[in-house]
Protein backbone atom coordinates (compact mmCIF):
# COMPACT_ATOMS: atom_id res chain seq x y z
CA UNK A 1 0.00 0.00 0.00
CA UNK A 2 1.44 3.22 -1.00
CA UNK A 3 1.62 6.08 1.66
CA UNK A 4 -0.48 8.48 0.67
CA UNK A 5 -3.53 5.80 0.75
CA UNK A 6 -2.56 4.33 3.90
CA UNK A 7 -2.46 7.61 5.33
CA UNK A 8 -6.11 8.47 3.80
CA UNK A 9 -7.20 5.23 5.56
CA UNK A 10 -5.80 5.92 9.14
CA UNK A 11 -7.43 9.28 8.88
CA UNK A 12 -10.89 7.58 8.23
CA UNK A 13 -9.94 5.00 10.96
CA UNK A 14 -9.18 7.72 13.67
CA UNK A 15 -12.48 10.10 12.02
CA UNK A 16 -14.61 6.73 12.78
CA UNK A 17 -13.92 7.55 16.85
CA UNK A 18 -13.71 3.48 17.48
CA UNK A 19 -11.27 0.00 17.44
CA UNK A 20 -12.34 -2.78 15.46
CA UNK A 21 -10.86 -6.23 14.10
CA UNK A 22 -8.30 -4.92 12.37
CA UNK A 23 -6.97 -1.93 13.83
CA UNK A 24 -6.34 -0.45 17.94
CA UNK A 25 -4.65 2.89 18.86
CA UNK A 26 -2.11 3.26 21.39
CA UNK A 27 -1.40 6.61 22.89
CA UNK A 28 2.85 5.66 23.17
CA UNK A 29 4.94 2.30 22.29
CA UNK A 30 4.54 -0.66 24.76
CA UNK A 31 6.89 -0.70 27.43
CA UNK A 32 6.71 -4.04 27.46
CA UNK A 33 7.96 -6.52 24.88
CA UNK A 34 5.78 -9.31 25.89
CA UNK A 35 2.31 -7.00 25.64
CA UNK A 36 3.58 -6.03 22.35
CA UNK A 37 4.32 -9.27 20.91
CA UNK A 38 1.03 -10.64 22.18
CA UNK A 39 -0.80 -7.64 20.21
CA UNK A 40 0.88 -8.54 16.99
CA UNK A 41 0.03 -12.29 16.90
CA UNK A 42 -3.40 -11.25 17.81
CA UNK A 43 -3.90 -8.50 14.98
CA UNK A 44 -1.74 -11.39 12.96
CA UNK A 45 -4.07 -13.83 13.81
CA UNK A 46 -7.27 -11.29 13.07
CA UNK A 47 -10.90 -12.63 11.74
CA UNK A 48 -11.17 -10.26 8.80
CA UNK A 49 -8.77 -11.66 6.72
CA UNK A 50 -6.88 -8.63 5.68
CA UNK A 51 -3.86 -6.38 6.78
CA UNK A 52 -4.09 -4.98 10.35
CA UNK A 53 -2.59 -1.93 11.99
CA UNK A 54 -1.74 -0.93 15.45
CA UNK A 55 -1.47 2.81 15.44
CA UNK A 56 0.77 4.85 17.74
CA UNK A 57 0.70 8.18 18.98
CA UNK A 58 -3.44 8.40 18.71
CA UNK A 59 -5.38 8.48 22.14
CA UNK A 60 -7.61 5.75 22.80
CA UNK A 61 -10.62 7.08 23.71
CA UNK A 62 -10.76 10.46 22.51
CA UNK A 63 -9.17 9.31 19.36
CA UNK A 64 -7.19 12.88 19.63
CA UNK A 65 -3.45 12.70 17.95
CA UNK A 66 -0.77 13.74 19.80
CA UNK A 67 2.08 11.85 17.90
CA UNK A 68 5.07 9.49 19.03
CA UNK A 69 8.63 12.18 18.73
CA UNK A 70 8.93 12.01 21.63
CA UNK A 71 8.28 8.55 22.53
CA UNK A 72 11.34 6.94 24.79
CA UNK A 73 10.21 3.50 23.85
CA UNK A 74 9.57 4.40 19.68
CA UNK A 75 10.93 1.19 17.57
CA UNK A 76 11.73 0.90 14.16
CA UNK A 77 11.13 -1.25 11.76
CA UNK A 78 13.78 -3.63 12.40
CA UNK A 79 13.86 -3.29 15.92
CA UNK A 80 9.88 -4.70 15.76
CA UNK A 81 11.46 -7.52 12.80
CA UNK A 82 14.24 -8.49 15.49
CA UNK A 83 11.74 -8.68 18.54
CA UNK A 84 9.82 -11.63 16.39
CA UNK A 85 12.71 -12.96 14.99
CA UNK A 86 14.31 -15.03 18.08
CA UNK A 87 11.07 -15.84 19.17
CA UNK A 88 9.88 -20.07 18.74
CA UNK A 89 6.99 -19.78 16.21
CA UNK A 90 5.70 -22.94 15.16
CA UNK A 91 7.22 -23.76 12.20
CA UNK A 92 9.25 -20.82 11.97
CA UNK A 93 7.13 -18.84 10.69
CA UNK A 94 6.83 -14.97 12.05
CA UNK A 95 4.31 -12.52 11.21
CA UNK A 96 5.42 -10.44 8.70
CA UNK A 97 5.22 -6.36 9.60
CA UNK A 98 6.43 -2.58 8.69
CA UNK A 99 6.77 0.15 10.20
CA UNK A 100 5.17 3.02 8.42
CA UNK A 101 5.54 6.98 9.59
CA UNK A 102 2.58 9.53 8.93
CA UNK A 103 2.41 13.64 9.45
CA UNK A 104 -1.37 14.02 10.45
CA UNK A 105 -2.19 17.38 11.88
CA UNK A 106 1.15 18.33 11.91
CA UNK A 107 2.52 15.13 14.34
CA UNK A 108 3.72 11.98 13.54
CA UNK A 109 1.67 9.21 13.76
CA UNK A 110 3.63 5.39 13.64
CA UNK A 111 1.72 3.01 11.72
CA UNK A 112 2.20 -0.75 12.70
CA UNK A 113 1.63 -3.03 9.82
CA UNK A 114 0.94 -6.53 10.37
CA UNK A 115 0.41 -8.28 7.10
CA UNK A 116 -2.47 -10.87 5.83
CA UNK A 117 -1.18 -13.86 5.46
CA UNK A 118 -2.65 -17.87 4.94
CA UNK A 119 -0.25 -18.66 7.37
CA UNK A 120 -2.24 -19.10 10.41
CA UNK A 121 -2.44 -19.87 13.16
CA UNK A 122 0.56 -17.66 14.66
CA UNK A 123 1.61 -19.17 18.14
CA UNK A 124 4.68 -19.82 19.87
CA UNK A 125 6.09 -23.08 21.01
CA UNK A 126 7.86 -22.02 24.17
CA UNK A 127 6.96 -18.99 26.20
CA UNK A 128 8.11 -15.41 26.22
CA UNK A 129 8.13 -13.69 29.01
CA UNK A 130 8.76 -9.78 30.07
CA UNK A 131 8.90 -8.03 33.32
CA UNK A 132 5.59 -10.49 34.84
CA UNK A 133 4.06 -10.55 31.61
CA UNK A 134 3.86 -14.05 29.69
CA UNK A 135 2.83 -14.56 26.34
CA UNK A 136 1.68 -18.32 26.32
CA UNK A 137 3.44 -21.55 24.36
CA UNK A 138 0.88 -23.19 22.36
CA UNK A 139 -1.87 -20.69 23.16
CA UNK A 140 -3.93 -19.04 19.91
CA UNK A 141 -4.61 -15.44 20.26
CA UNK A 142 -6.91 -13.73 17.88
CA UNK A 143 -8.98 -10.42 17.59
CA UNK A 144 -12.92 -9.62 17.37
CA UNK A 145 -13.96 -7.16 17.43
CA UNK A 146 -12.33 -4.45 19.35
CA UNK A 147 -10.94 -7.23 22.10
CA UNK A 148 -8.22 -9.28 22.15
CA UNK A 149 -8.06 -12.61 23.27
CA UNK A 150 -6.78 -12.89 27.08
CA UNK A 151 -2.78 -12.89 27.26
CA UNK A 152 -3.64 -16.21 29.83
CA UNK A 153 -6.35 -17.71 27.53
CA UNK A 154 -6.15 -19.34 24.44
CA UNK A 155 -9.27 -18.10 21.56
CA UNK A 156 -12.39 -19.98 21.23
CA UNK A 157 -12.76 -22.94 19.74
CA UNK A 158 -14.91 -21.63 16.65
CA UNK A 159 -12.09 -18.66 16.63
CA UNK A 160 -9.26 -21.43 16.24
CA UNK A 161 -11.15 -23.47 13.69
CA UNK A 162 -11.60 -20.16 11.37
CA UNK A 163 -7.72 -19.64 11.19
CA UNK A 164 -7.10 -23.42 10.75
CA UNK A 165 -9.38 -22.96 7.72
CA UNK A 166 -7.81 -20.12 6.32
CA UNK A 167 -4.24 -22.26 6.88
CA UNK A 168 -6.05 -24.42 4.61
CA UNK A 169 -7.33 -22.14 2.02
CA UNK A 170 -11.11 -23.11 2.91
CA UNK A 171 -12.58 -20.32 3.62
CA UNK A 172 -11.78 -19.42 -0.25
CA UNK A 173 -13.72 -20.12 -3.59
CA UNK A 174 -11.98 -22.54 -5.30
CA UNK A 175 -10.88 -19.90 -7.87
CA UNK A 176 -9.24 -17.84 -5.36
CA UNK A 177 -7.68 -21.62 -3.65
CA UNK A 178 -6.22 -22.42 -6.92
CA UNK A 179 -4.50 -18.89 -7.84
CA UNK A 180 -3.34 -18.90 -4.01
CA UNK A 181 -1.46 -22.73 -5.17
CA UNK A 182 0.24 -21.37 -7.97
CA UNK A 183 2.67 -19.08 -5.30
CA UNK A 184 3.98 -22.86 -4.26
CA UNK A 185 4.99 -23.97 -7.78
CA UNK A 186 6.38 -27.74 -5.70
CA UNK A 187 2.45 -28.84 -5.66
CA UNK A 188 2.13 -28.44 -9.44
CA UNK A 189 3.20 -31.83 -11.66
CA UNK A 190 3.37 -31.21 -15.26
CA UNK A 191 0.94 -33.29 -17.15
CA UNK A 192 0.38 -33.68 -21.05
CA UNK A 193 -0.85 -29.94 -22.18
CA UNK A 194 -0.83 -28.99 -18.27
CA UNK A 195 -0.67 -29.17 -14.84
CA UNK A 196 -2.46 -30.60 -11.64
CA UNK A 197 -2.22 -29.90 -8.33
CA UNK A 198 -0.69 -32.96 -6.19
CA UNK A 199 -2.88 -31.82 -3.48
CA UNK A 200 -5.74 -31.29 -4.76
CA UNK A 201 -5.63 -33.24 -8.62
CA UNK A 202 -9.26 -31.61 -8.92
CA UNK A 203 -7.22 -28.01 -9.74
CA UNK A 204 -5.86 -28.58 -13.73
CA UNK A 205 -4.09 -25.73 -15.85
CA UNK A 206 -4.46 -26.77 -19.42
CA UNK A 207 -2.86 -25.05 -22.24
CA UNK A 208 -3.23 -25.75 -25.92
CA UNK A 209 -3.54 -23.84 -29.53
CA UNK A 210 -5.20 -20.79 -29.64
CA UNK A 211 -8.02 -21.36 -32.37
CA UNK A 212 -9.47 -17.87 -32.66
CA UNK A 213 -10.36 -16.42 -35.96
CA UNK A 214 -8.66 -13.36 -35.32
CA UNK A 215 -5.10 -13.04 -36.88
CA UNK A 216 -2.79 -13.51 -33.81
CA UNK A 217 0.28 -14.05 -35.85
CA UNK A 218 0.54 -10.02 -35.72
CA UNK A 219 3.33 -9.33 -32.68
CA UNK A 220 2.26 -7.00 -30.21
CA UNK A 221 4.97 -3.66 -29.92
CA UNK A 222 6.62 -5.52 -26.65
CA UNK A 223 7.69 -8.30 -29.08
CA UNK A 224 9.91 -6.12 -30.27
CA UNK A 225 12.04 -5.36 -27.32
CA UNK A 226 13.16 -8.74 -26.75
CA UNK A 227 15.72 -10.58 -29.34
CA UNK A 228 13.52 -12.33 -31.15
CA UNK A 229 10.31 -10.60 -32.30
CA UNK A 230 8.71 -14.07 -33.42
CA UNK A 231 5.34 -14.54 -31.27
CA UNK A 232 2.81 -17.32 -31.31
CA UNK A 233 -0.28 -17.35 -28.77
CA UNK A 234 -2.06 -20.02 -26.87
CA UNK A 235 -5.35 -20.55 -24.68
CA UNK A 236 -4.82 -21.27 -20.95
CA UNK A 237 -7.84 -22.80 -19.21
CA UNK A 238 -7.85 -23.48 -15.20
CA UNK A 239 -10.74 -25.96 -14.18
CA UNK A 240 -11.83 -27.14 -10.91
CA UNK A 241 -13.44 -30.98 -11.47
CA UNK A 242 -13.73 -30.19 -15.25
CA UNK A 243 -15.53 -26.70 -14.93
CA UNK A 244 -13.99 -23.94 -16.10
CA UNK A 245 -12.92 -21.06 -13.46
CA UNK A 246 -10.77 -19.28 -15.83
CA UNK A 247 -9.14 -18.65 -18.90
CA UNK A 248 -6.51 -16.26 -20.70
CA UNK A 249 -4.43 -15.84 -24.06
CA UNK A 250 -0.83 -16.92 -23.32
CA UNK A 251 1.70 -15.23 -25.48
CA UNK A 252 4.90 -17.39 -26.49
CA UNK A 253 7.56 -14.59 -27.05
CA UNK A 254 11.39 -14.77 -28.24
CA UNK A 255 11.01 -17.48 -30.44
CA UNK A 256 9.42 -19.93 -27.69
CA UNK A 257 11.93 -18.44 -24.88
CA UNK A 258 9.61 -17.22 -22.50
CA UNK A 259 5.56 -17.50 -22.14
CA UNK A 260 2.85 -15.16 -20.09
CA UNK A 261 -0.58 -14.37 -20.28
CA UNK A 262 -1.16 -11.05 -22.68
CA UNK A 263 -0.73 -7.97 -19.80
CA UNK A 264 -3.72 -5.24 -20.02
CA UNK A 265 -4.28 -2.59 -21.95
CA UNK A 266 -4.14 1.39 -20.25
CA UNK A 267 -4.21 4.49 -22.10
CA UNK A 268 -2.99 7.94 -21.63
CA UNK A 269 -5.63 10.85 -22.75
CA UNK A 270 -4.44 14.14 -22.72
CA UNK A 271 -6.64 16.02 -24.80
CA UNK A 272 -9.19 18.36 -22.80
CA UNK A 273 -12.42 15.76 -23.45
CA UNK A 274 -10.16 12.51 -22.75
CA UNK A 275 -12.22 10.55 -25.91
CA UNK A 276 -9.57 9.51 -27.81
CA UNK A 277 -6.07 8.21 -26.43
CA UNK A 278 -2.56 9.44 -27.61
CA UNK A 279 -0.43 7.13 -26.15
CA UNK A 280 -1.05 3.06 -25.19
CA UNK A 281 0.52 0.50 -22.82
CA UNK A 282 0.41 -2.56 -21.11
CA UNK A 283 0.58 -3.36 -17.64
CA UNK A 284 -0.08 -5.99 -14.85
CA UNK A 285 -0.94 -5.58 -11.26
CA UNK A 286 1.15 -7.75 -8.79
CA UNK A 287 -2.43 -8.73 -7.36
CA UNK A 288 -3.97 -10.07 -10.54
CA UNK A 289 -4.70 -13.29 -11.45
CA UNK A 290 -3.03 -13.19 -14.72
CA UNK A 291 0.12 -11.88 -13.18
CA UNK A 292 0.16 -14.82 -10.53
CA UNK A 293 0.30 -16.86 -14.01
CA UNK A 294 3.46 -15.00 -15.27
CA UNK A 295 4.84 -15.92 -12.44
CA UNK A 296 4.24 -19.09 -12.39
CA UNK A 297 4.52 -20.47 -15.80
CA UNK A 298 7.92 -18.37 -15.50
CA UNK A 299 11.62 -20.45 -14.88
CA UNK A 300 13.82 -18.34 -12.91
CA UNK A 301 16.34 -21.16 -13.25
CA UNK A 302 16.50 -20.60 -17.06
CA UNK A 303 19.25 -17.43 -18.09
CA UNK A 304 17.62 -16.91 -21.37
CA UNK A 305 14.05 -16.99 -19.96
CA UNK A 306 15.13 -14.38 -17.26
CA UNK A 307 16.97 -12.28 -19.84
CA UNK A 308 13.88 -12.51 -21.92
CA UNK A 309 11.59 -11.64 -19.21
CA UNK A 310 13.48 -8.51 -17.59
CA UNK A 311 13.38 -6.86 -21.87
CA UNK A 312 9.62 -7.52 -21.16
CA UNK A 313 9.41 -5.76 -18.14
CA UNK A 314 11.43 -3.44 -19.33
CA UNK A 315 8.43 -1.98 -21.85
CA UNK A 316 5.68 -3.40 -19.73
CA UNK A 317 4.63 -2.01 -16.41
CA UNK A 318 3.63 -3.60 -13.23
CA UNK A 319 1.72 -1.67 -10.47
CA UNK A 320 0.93 -3.38 -7.13
CA UNK A 321 -2.84 -3.21 -8.03
CA UNK A 322 -5.53 -0.85 -9.86
CA UNK A 323 -5.62 1.95 -7.68
CA UNK A 324 -1.90 2.46 -8.02
CA UNK A 325 -2.10 2.32 -12.05
CA UNK A 326 -5.30 5.10 -11.68
CA UNK A 327 -3.06 6.92 -9.48
CA UNK A 328 -0.16 7.03 -11.38
CA UNK A 329 -1.75 7.56 -15.02
CA UNK A 330 -2.94 10.62 -13.39
CA UNK A 331 0.61 11.81 -11.86
CA UNK A 332 1.87 11.17 -15.10
CA UNK A 333 -1.67 13.86 -16.41
CA UNK A 334 -0.22 16.27 -14.69
CA UNK A 335 3.26 15.62 -15.61
CA UNK A 336 2.62 15.70 -19.31
CA UNK A 337 5.70 17.88 -20.64
CA UNK A 338 8.11 15.65 -18.69
CA UNK A 339 6.64 12.81 -20.40
CA UNK A 340 6.74 14.38 -23.31
CA UNK A 341 10.10 15.63 -23.21
CA UNK A 342 11.79 12.40 -21.64
CA UNK A 343 9.36 10.67 -24.78
CA UNK A 344 11.30 12.97 -27.07
CA UNK A 345 15.17 12.06 -25.62
CA UNK A 346 14.61 8.52 -25.63
CA UNK A 347 17.16 7.08 -28.85
CA UNK A 348 15.78 4.88 -30.49
CA UNK A 349 18.01 1.59 -30.62
CA UNK A 350 15.16 -0.85 -31.24
CA UNK A 351 15.20 -3.76 -33.94
CA UNK A 352 12.13 -3.11 -35.61
CA UNK A 353 11.07 -4.84 -39.01
CA UNK A 354 7.37 -4.09 -39.78
CA UNK A 355 5.95 -3.95 -43.21
CA UNK A 356 5.62 -0.37 -43.48
CA UNK A 357 7.26 3.29 -41.85
CA UNK A 358 4.08 4.08 -40.18
CA UNK A 359 3.99 0.23 -38.80
CA UNK A 360 7.34 1.10 -37.79
CA UNK A 361 7.30 4.24 -36.19
CA UNK A 362 3.54 2.88 -34.19
CA UNK A 363 5.71 0.13 -32.63
CA UNK A 364 8.75 1.78 -31.32
CA UNK A 365 6.37 4.76 -30.12
CA UNK A 366 4.64 2.71 -27.63
CA UNK A 367 8.28 0.82 -27.08
CA UNK A 368 9.65 3.96 -25.70
CA UNK A 369 6.26 5.09 -23.68
CA UNK A 370 6.25 2.06 -22.29
CA UNK A 371 10.10 2.42 -21.11
CA UNK A 372 9.60 6.43 -20.06
CA UNK A 373 6.46 5.49 -17.90
CA UNK A 374 8.92 2.69 -16.36
CA UNK A 375 11.44 5.53 -15.00
CA UNK A 376 8.51 7.36 -14.07
CA UNK A 377 7.28 5.02 -12.50
CA UNK A 378 10.51 4.43 -10.22
CA UNK A 379 10.10 8.54 -9.42
CA UNK A 380 6.37 8.22 -8.32
CA UNK A 381 7.15 5.51 -6.07
CA UNK A 382 9.91 7.36 -4.61
CA UNK A 383 7.69 10.55 -3.93
CA UNK A 384 4.45 8.31 -2.66
CA UNK A 385 5.66 5.13 -1.68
Amino acid sequence: MMMFELREEILMLIDSKREDDYWDFKVKYHSNSANLLHDIICMANNRVDRDAYIIFGVVDGTYEVVGVKDDENRKTQQQMIDLLKDKKFVSGIRPRVEVRNLMISGLEVDVLVIKNSTDTPYYLTEDYQDQGRRVRANHIYTRVGDTNTDINRSADINNVEYLWKKRFLLTRSPFEQVIKRLENKSEWKSDDGGYYNVYNPEFTITIGDEDDEYDRRIPEFYSYALMNSSTSYQKLSIKYFGTQLYNDLIVVLDGGRYSTPAPEWAFLKFREHKVHADYALKYFTKDSASFKLNEFLYNEEDQEEAYARSRFFEVVLLFNDELEKDTFLEYVHHHKDDFINKLNALDDHFSVDADTEHHRDHIVERLKTGKVLNQMLLEFRSRWG
